[in-house]
């Protein structure tokens, strides 16, 4: 391999954007409004890895294959590996400890973890990026990680496959960006709007045109070949001009762009890696504006250090922040957390990050775990302290897998709540979930068990100018069922965990004769995640004349707001649609919801029960 070189240059700049981009992210999951499509920082730090690994392995001069593999990648498990497995070991520790709720939760993502592979972990089992109840897995942001360590594993291998074979990196960028569209082009075919986009969001084939993008860049603006002295001053500011634009551009969708739009995920986000493209190819010149003041001192120290802050941002939100402000930011609990981040971050940065990329493994633990009585003996007394602490911890991490198979099998025996719920006039059939702790009776005192609904005159069924009641939601009206079922006792309930609207749209034509004046519909949808304009508009006008109640959402996640505002304004665009208003009822009532926040104990069964029939009673007596 070559010693240092040109290609190894140092662009302050590119740490500035690094810092920008991990800042949009930890914006984003802490849910602040302006930082919609904070997630696309993802998009940058993707584009980057790729134009700097190709940098890297690229010859610096002509096209002789000087490369050591080997030693490629075990610069990449020194830089990767210690901090990222530091991390998971403890924040397993914590959750065995503080969190047991998630106990089983994590075990396997932390498995998962260790081995790179938890973007495909959380795709086959089911879990979205998205849409996810109570505190979601600490450990999910580990998905990116896990792409980009798959990139580093295949793409050397591919990388001089293909200079050998196209025998040029002109030839061999055409092949590269053809990758890179077959990619984007497969995140297409795949999205289905109005589902939820996280097989396409985390999948390594349909996210790799960006780690592709990155690499072609280095193919055909090649860092080592960079020099302000090669520009006139007419192309220094277009130059220039260019990088503001794309610089603008970033920060607009970084604003204005959410997870929901299907515009993002049919071409959309491949126009955002290009646009990023550009962005670092300005950065990257010597004469570029813009890499000098994104230069700035404290920009430069929080992108040296994103590594550390983008892995311990995510399980610091997660676990320190109570369910209940999840989509609802309390800004003194943030401004803690960020500064915990930023201290852990710099922690890992100079106790591991750095002593291991310098130095290796072998030096770094013969220094902190004093292996010799002697060492121990002159050891510094963070060398003592570590020497007790990182195999306790290790062995803590592992008892706590090992014990996942026994758990797994009492898990079994459990009883829960049903997945779903059918209701025909009276006539029920419940089908068991499996493992739906959010519902467990265990979370019901006998206090609340023995709570009924308020006295008020919404109590007495009001279904009077009504022959039929039809009610279609997800798992929070299988929470409600009985209670519905005991006011109207003749009501039609069709429930089922995690249902969406365009599932529901889809079935409301089986049920074509509650499309009558006489007849009512609730509708109680939105809990697990956006839908589009047209999947809601389908729904309501299956029952163009019944008179549909649309109940709203409290359910602490991002798309809370959007889904609620949505609601709202189907509920004026149709005359037949009256909104049932549970987040305002419930915003204030934590006592309301389990541990996951949206699921409900007694008294939120009573509450929204009795709102429901309060509103069917406010509109029968009007209508009387």
């Amino acid at each position: 391999m070559l010693g240092k070189t040109q290609k190894h240059r140092y662009v302050p700049g590119l740490d500035g954007l690094r810092a920008l981009a991990v800042l949009a992210v930890i914006a984003y999951h802490l849910n602040f409004s302006w930082a919609k499509g904070g997630f696309l920082g993802v998009d940058i730090f993707f584009v980057l890895s790729g134009y700097l690994i190709t940098s890297t392995i690229l010859p610096a001069k002509g096209e002789e294959w000087t490369f050591d593999l080997r030693k490629f990648w075990m610069g990449r498990i020194r830089r990767l590996l210690p901090a990222a497995y530091f991390m998971i070991i403890l924040t397993f520790i914590w959750v065995m400890l503080f969190h047991q709720e998630l106990l089983d939760t994590v075990r396997g993502d932390a498995v998962a973890s260790i081995f790179y592979a938890s973007n495909w972990w959380f795709i086959f089992h089911e879990v979205s990026y998205f849409d996810s109840f109570g505190s979601p897995s600490p450990l999910k942001n580990l998905w990116s990680l896990a792409i980009e360590e798959q990139f580093y594993i295949v793409w050397p291998l591919v990388l001089a496959a293909g200079l050998y074979i196209f025998k040029g990196r002109q030839r061999f960028s055409l092949f590269v960006f053809l990758g890179a569209l077959c990619s984007a082009v497969l995140m297409g075919v795949l999205y289905q709007p109005g589902a939820d986009p996280s097989r396409v969001y985390y999948g390594t084939d349909t996210r790799s045109f960006e780690l592709l993008i990155g690499a072609w860049l280095a193919l055909v603006w090649p860092m080592n070949r960079l020099s302000s002295n090669r520009l006139s001053p007419e192309l220094v500011k277009t130059l220039n001009m260019t990088s503001l634009i794309a610089f603008g551009i970033f920060l607009l969708c970084a604003v204005f762009i959410d997870e929901y739009q299907t515009f993002l995920y049919r071409g959309g986000m491949l126009l955002i890696g290009l646009n990023a493209a550009v962005l670092v190819a300005c950065i990257c010149h010597p004469a570029s504006l813009l890499g000098k003041w994104l230069s700035w001192k404290p920009l430069r120290w929080i992108g040296s250090r994103s590594y550390g802050i983008y892995l311990w941002h995510y399980p610091v939100i997660v676990l320190g922040t109570p369910v209940h402000e999840i989509g609802n930011p309390v800004y003194w609990r943030i401004g803690l957390q960020l500064i915990l981040i930023l201290i852990i971050a710099e922690f890992s940065y100079r106790l591991i990050e750095m002593p291991i990329r310098k130095h290796g493994f072998r030096p770094f633990f013969q220094k902190h775990l004093a292996i010799s009585a002697l060492k121990w003996r002159n050891s510094p007394p963070i060398g003592k302290v570590s020497t007790i602490l990182i195999p306790l911890a290790v062995l803590i991490f592992a008892a706590g897998i090992a014990g996942a198979v026994a758990d797994d099998e009492q898990q079994e025996t459990k009883q829960s709540h049903p997945t779903e719920v059918k209701i025909d006039g009276g006539k029920q059939e419940s089908l068991p979930a499996q493992g739906d702790a959010s519902h467990s009776k265990e979370e019901q005192t006998p206090e609340d068990e023995e709570i009924e609904g308020p006295q008020e005159e919404g109590d007495t069924p009001a279904d009077a100018s009504y022959t039929e009641i039809l009610a279609i939601g997800d798992s929070v009206t299988i929470d409600i069922a009985s209670s519905l079922q005991e006011r109207y006792s003749d009501m039609t309930i069709d429930a089922k965990i995690g249902r969406q609207v365009s599932q529901a749209a889809k079935l409301a034509s089986g049920y074509a004769s509650f499309n009558r004046p006489d007849k009512a519909v609730i509708i109680q949808l939105g809990t697990n995640g956006y839908f589009t304009n047209h999947q809601i508009d389908t729904l309501l006008s299956s029952f163009s004349k019944a008179h549909i109640y649309l109940v709203n959402t409290r359910v602490p996640r991002p798309w809370e707001g959007k889904v609620n505002r949505t609601l709202a304004k189907k509920a004026q665009e149709y005359e037949n649609v009256t909104l049932v208003d549970w987040y305002s009822a419930a915003v204030d009532h934590p006592e309301y919801f389990a541990a996951d926040g949206v699921h409900l104990l007694p008294k939120g069964i009573a509450a929204l029960t009795a709102l429901i029939d309060q509103s069917i009673a406010g509109d029968t007596h009007a209508a009387g």
